[in-house]
């Protein structure tokens, strides 16, 4: 019930603009760090691409940097993985599947279904929130030959490949990330729905959001990548956080139900990021504001920068895309500076 209430909490700030920002302070801030990507030397600044700004349904400022053109597609990276859970989303909505309380072995029998094991427990919502306990190492350098989100890059079976990874009784609960999942959520839709997950969600996403140019890398079966393989133009990827903003609705339409969006943004399990929470494959933040105040920022992340901010509270969606995967990134630092100072 707690669970239920805080959720119905959350989606009322994502339909109900309870707070307001100076536009002029706004246009200001996003002004300056214009300036500061067109002027500044330091490499990380060089390496932005683009940089969105939208508030209260608006778009106040949308612009590209380097070589990079409106129409440039982008690797999203791990934002990818914040994708595929409204897509799953879509498919328990259209009753393909049950609901994220089914078990995985329901799936896929051959992998899970040893029974006694804690394998054969996992639930859908595991996966979801990376707490399914699988034995994964991906938080170490490229070149390690232990880092199992490489591994199953270079298997040329992707599903395959975290389907057959043990799971261990110690680790299940806990937040351990893992590119792994999400290929198992796609596995689910793709068997689910008899449909490939690209065609799944040009079907039911996509298209209804006026998203008709997008990339998929593939494994050597034709699965997509769910874990960061995606590409998308920013201003359409900057379209998915209108639409978790307004509680599924695009254009009067309810592309993704209210329930489901208020699990996607439900701070399920901590993490061992920045003090960050874990939704279902989406970031959740509070950031200290004046007078004891906070405000919540879901997000979703990719390496290297590719970064969506959604300010409920505020109506404000900010998408940035850099090459900053060794140095520092821009938008956080937008953020941190420029943005939540206009909030206090």
């Amino acid at each position: 019930m707690k669970i239920l209430i805080l959720s119905a909490l959350i989606l009322i700030t994502l339909n109900l603009k309870s707070q307001t920002i100076q536009v002029s302070d706004l246009d200001s801030a996003i002004a300056i760090a214009d300036k500061l990507i067109e002027t500044n030397p330091r490499i990380f600044f060089r390496n932005v691409e683009s940089f969105i700004v939208s508030y209260d349904g608006v778009t106040r400022f949308e612009k590209y940097y380097n070589g990079i053109q409106k129409d440039s597609l982008h690797q999203i990276q791990s934002q990818t993985k914040s994708i595929v859970s409204l897509l799953l989303g879509i498919a328990i909505d259209k009753g393909f599947v049950q609901s994220e309380d089914e078990l995985v072995s329901n799936y896929f029998p051959e992998y899970f279904g040893s029974t006694g094991s804690k394998k054969s427990d996992l639930r859908i919502k595991d996966i979801l929130t990376m707490s399914a306990g699988f034995e994964w190492e991906e938080m170490i350098p490229l070149d390690d030959p232990g880092n199992d989100n490489i591994n199953m890059f270079n298997s040329g079976d992707y599903l395959k490949y975290i389907l057959s990874k043990p799971v261990s009784d110690s680790l299940y609960g806990t937040f351990n990330y893992n590119s792994g999942c999400p290929m198992i959520i796609a596995g689910i839709i793709e068997k689910a729905a008899k449909m490939r997950l690209d065609r799944f969600a040009e079907k039911y996403l996509f298209e209804p959001l006026g998203i008709n140019d997008y990339g998929w890398i593939k494994d050597s079966t034709g699965f997509c990548h769910a874990g960061g393989g995606l590409y998308l133009k920013p201003a359409d990827m900057l379209k998915i956080g209108l639409l978790v903003m307004k509680g599924g609705v695009w254009k009067n339409q309810q592309i993704i139900s209210e329930k489901w969006i208020s699990k996607v943004v439900h701070p399920f399990i901590a993490t061992n990021f920045e003090n960050s929470e874990y939704g279902y494959f989406w970031w959740i933040n509070e950031y200290a504001l004046s007078q004891g105040r906070t405000v919540t920022v879901v997000s979703a992340q990719g390496a290297g920068g590719q970064k969506l901010y959604i300010f409920p509270d505020y109506m404000l969606v900010i998408a940035f895309t850099e090459r900053n995967f060794t140095t520092p990134q821009v938008s956080p630092i937008f953020i941190r500076e420029s943005i939540l100072p206009l909030l206090n």
